[in-house]
């Protein structure tokens, strides 16, 4: 499956930021200049504020971001906040994890810089 973004979004230990090593992989925006702390908002997951928040720091339209999640609440989160989503089994069972794409794990996920933001490339 192929997702045009303008953002790449990782929920990293309960902060919305992305680990350095991710950034590099990926090339692509890092949302952790941005992180997102459970001090910055009201509402947590599976409400979209976290989400929605980040989008808002990198000043990206919600619907141009990809949310990578590992857990039901996050992906729920994402969908809320009408962000495309790409499901880590990881932590949970597939049968559990509703998202555009479920993989493995980030081996399966690559993502490249194009003129307009960002190429995800998820194969399951």
């Amino acid at each position: 499956m192929r997702i045009h973004a303008e953002a790449l979004l990782f929920d990293n230990d309960g902060t919305l930021v992305s680990t350095l090593e991710s950034v590099h992989r990926c090339g692509t925006r890092w949302a952790g200049e941005y992180g997102i702390a459970a001090d910055d908002i009201t509402r947590g997951k599976p409400d979209p504020e976290p989400y929605l928040l980040a989008a808002a720091r990198l000043g990206v339209d919600p619907a141009r971001c990809v949310v990578c999640e590992d857990a039901p609440a996050g992906l729920a989160s994402g969908r809320a906040a009408g962000m495309r989503t790409v499901a880590l089994a990881t932590t949970h069972d597939r049968d559990r994890l509703v998202a555009d794409v479920v993989v493995t794990d980030l081996s399966q996920v690559s993502a490249q810089v194009t003129p307009d933001g960002v190429e995800i490339v998820a194969s399951p």
